[in-house]
């Protein structure tokens, strides 16, 4: 939920960037996809027991088998901001929930504390770093958000509207089916274990991340899906060699992968999509769309294809269809000449 909110924050800040799920910390911000030039760290920290103090952020009360205290959630974020130390910008803690000592602001640096907080909470970054200095105090804070775990599905969809609406316009993008197809991009870098990951940035950022890149990529396709038309248009230009149980079979078919076609995650969805354009290319759309759709199947090899990458011949023809009139190639469509040369006329 809060890597969606900080894609969307950012967009418009920085040029090149990218959010990173589950690696070093619970979120990571890359100024720098590929050559990183700031690093900003976010640890989340749901509450249902009410706002935050220094006490409860400072607090060791956990011990590890060893009999040591684990480190606190301060002393934690510290480790990845000292790690770091030439690049890291910021870590903040992220909470549903206010900090006491900020009262109701919503994002502060330490450094705002009052100095006798300040000094207790640098001399308990120090019990475990040594050589901390009040530096630190400029670089770490907390941020306030709207976080919960009961609603957070109808949260992150209000950011994509938000966020939509004011990139495309209009509300004419599907708003359920954006938003699944970005929350699902989002937890499969999440899931993916940080220990399958190599140490080259850009590959962490392509296996663990999200960047600019990637927003600008969900932009352009929700744009070419809102140039999908319904399947009431699309009807009219059929024709009649469709039998009903076909007609339908591919109509199911195709709403399915209006959906479907916002994850540009699927790498089988994608490499038959891939097929599909090279083989529209190379042909002019001609009316009536069931017959050209059929012959088109039938004359390359787009049939195979779809059964290598786990698709029936319904989803093709939904798919093949779907590409002929989203795309801005549409003005193309030819329709068959049905009356004879002049010279027989």
């Amino acid at each position: 939920m809060f890597g969606v909110e900080l894609l969307f924050e950012q967009f418009d800040k920085l040029d090149d960037f990218a959010v990173l799920f589950e690696f070093h910390d619970d979120i990571v911000l890359l100024t720098g996809a590929d050559s990183p030039s700031e690093i900003e760290f976010f640890q989340l920290k749901h509450s249902t027991k009410g706002n935050w103090t220094l006490a409860k952020l400072t607090s060791n009360s956990k011990k590890l088998e060893s009999g040591e205290k684990t480190q606190s959630i301060l002393q934690k974020l510290y480790g990845n901001v000292d790690e770091f130390s030439g690049y890291s910008q910021n870590g903040q803690v992220v909470s549903n929930a206010y900090c006491t000592e900020f009262g109701q602001a919503e994002n502060t640096k330490f450094n705002a504390m009052l100095e006798g907080d300040r000094a207790k909470l640098l001399e308990h970054i120090q019990a475990v770093y040594s050589d901390a200095t009040s530096n630190c105090m400029d670089v770490m804070g907390f941020r306030r958000t709207e976080l919960d775990k009961t609603a957070c599905h109808d949260l992150v969809k209000g950011r994509v509207h938000s966020f939509l609406k004011s990139k495309i316009g209009g509300d004419a993008f599907q708003l359920e089916a954006c938003t699944n197809a970005i929350v699902t991009q989002c937890r499969l870098r999440n899931k993916k274990l940080a220990t399958d990951v190599p140490g080259v940035v850009s590959e962490i950022v392509k296996q663990k991340g999200i960047s600019k890149a990637d927003v600008e990529l969900w932009l352009s396709d929700i744009a070419s899906n809102k140039n999908a038309p319904e399947w009431s248009f699309i009807q009219t230009y059929l024709g009649v060699k469709w039998s009903f149980l076909e007609a339908n079979s591919v109509r199911l078919a195709y709403e399915n992968y209006k959906v479907e076609a916002l994850d540009n995650g699927n790498d089988a969805q994608n490499a038959l999509v891939s097929k599909i354009r090279q083989s529209l290319e190379q042909i002019s759309v001609t009316e009536p769309i069931g017959a050209f759709v059929d012959d088109l199947v039938q004359s390359t090899d787009l049939t195979s294809s779809a059964t290598e990458y786990g698709y029936v011949g319904a989803q093709l023809k939904a798919m093949v269809i779907y590409e002929i009139f989203k795309s801005e190639q549409t003005g193309t469509v030819q329709k068959t000449n049905t009356q004879p040369p002049e010279e027989d006329q």
